[in-house]
């Protein structure tokens, strides 16, 4: 003889787009002390979903310090760059050639991903190789050379 579990007390139901908690004894929407909204949504400062269009982080475009892209304007890192930071002014011609830049590093890694899974004995020695000093120097001088040429372009 096997016994089953007592019906649960509370039900969850989709009203407006919005999941409200019922109490099935009351019938009423559940709430928390002093009518407030449940912690979680407290935390996150938002009482429900949002599919309006999101401004951008902290720290992408116009003066706030940070690396990205935004409507005219690309701040760069150190981690890149030697002369940054510095805000570089975006036109037609420069957004191009970062979408071109965007397009072959993809395909770039892509590549690399694949060669790792075919060849991963020479991709462990290709990582020692492109984590030495001298290569990293190299590769942030090309990467700031590029910037330069962004930055005359403008």
């Amino acid at each position: 003889m096997t016994t089953q579990p007592p019906p649960s007390r509370y039900k969850v139901v989709e009203r407006g787009r919005r999941l409200e908690v019922i109490d099935t004894r009351t019938g009423v929407p559940v709430r928390s002390p002093g009518g407030a909204a449940p912690p979680i949504v407290e935390k996150l400062g938002r009482p429900g979903w949002n599919f309006a269009p999101r401004t951008p982080p902290l720290g992408v475009g116009r003066g706030r310090g940070g690396a990205g892209i935004d409507a005219d304007t690309f701040v760069t890192k150190p981690f890149y760059d030697e002369k940054a930071p510095r805000t570089i002014r975006i036109n037609y011609v420069t957004r191009k050639r970062l979408d071109g830049v965007r397009f072959g590093g993809a395909i770039a890694i892509a590549l690399l991903v694949a060669f790792a899974f075919l060849f991963w004995p020479l991709a462990l020695g290709m990582v020692g190789f492109l984590l030495s000093d001298k290569v990293r120097q190299r590769l942030r001088a090309a990467s700031t050379r590029f910037v330069d040429s962004l930055d005359q372009a403008a």
